[in-house]
């Protein structure tokens, strides 16, 4: 206790000395608790997929398996989650969601219920953004974002959720506010990594895809159900 204590004493002082103040004279576009959860990051975990390996993984009987975000391998995580949507969203761009949901749901490995989560549940939340790209950029077009992150809790009634995010990039409704995409981002939100298949919701680059591959469903138990 004393050792962490001092660690965590130390930690701050590092973040005060060598978070600059200002940037172009202008303050600094830095947290300092932002900062200091990401060098304590042992309490709270986030990520984003755009950490993605893309690796193909294969399962112990050699089948080919839908990675995992890194941060989510060696989590033990309820099948469980409560999801709600993020003020201002449209009904069309609800229904995306709840369409991909439903899609999730039918595997019967998770299970996605409308709702507040409480303090140790998993919980979803959708989103929409706006996000333009500029010339050096198209072709690229960001059509949605989406990831996990990871909360633990130590000692007594210790517990490990995953409070994830799912949104769609509304400045190019015609490539974001696609189902495929919702579903892309929704296995980002529990968990799946970028494959490096076509035929998975979870190719890097939108194929279209719609209904999950063996390989996404793999990934998907091993996640929740330890195969």
């Amino acid at each position: 206790m004393m050792k962490r204590s001092w660690l965590l004493w130390l930690t701050m002082i590092i973040v005060v000395v060598f978070i600059p103040l200002k940037v172009d004279g202008q303050p600094a576009p830095l947290s300092f608790w932002r900062q200091l959860d990401a060098l304590t990051p042992t309490l709270t975990a986030p990520t984003s997929s755009s950490q993605s390996t893309n690796q193909q993984q294969t399962t112990a009987d050699g089948k080919q398996m839908t990675p995992t975000e890194s941060i989510v391998s060696d989590k033990t995580l309820s099948p469980t989650y409560y999801y709600t949507f993020a003020s201002g969203m449209t009904a069309s761009e609800r229904s995306v969601f709840q369409r991909a949901v439903s899609i999730y749901n039918a595997t019967g490995i998770v299970k996605l219920i409308p709702g507040s989560a409480g303090t140790s549940d998993n919980a979803v939340t959708f989103f929409v953004y706006k996000k333009h790209m500029d010339k050096s950029q198209q072709g690229m077009i960001e059509a949605g974002h989406g990831g996990p992150k990871i909360i633990q809790r130590l000692g007594v009634g210790a517990y490990t959720v995953n409070k994830a995010r799912a949104g769609l990039n509304v400045s190019y409704p015609q490539y974001g506010v696609k189902l495929s995409v919702a579903i892309h981002e929704l296995g980002h939100a529990l968990g799946l990594d970028h494959s490096s298949s076509r035929r998975s919701v979870m190719y890097p680059v939108d194929q279209g895809e719609t209904a999950l591959a063996q390989s996404d469903i793999r990934g998907l138990k091993a996640i929740y159900q330890g195969e």
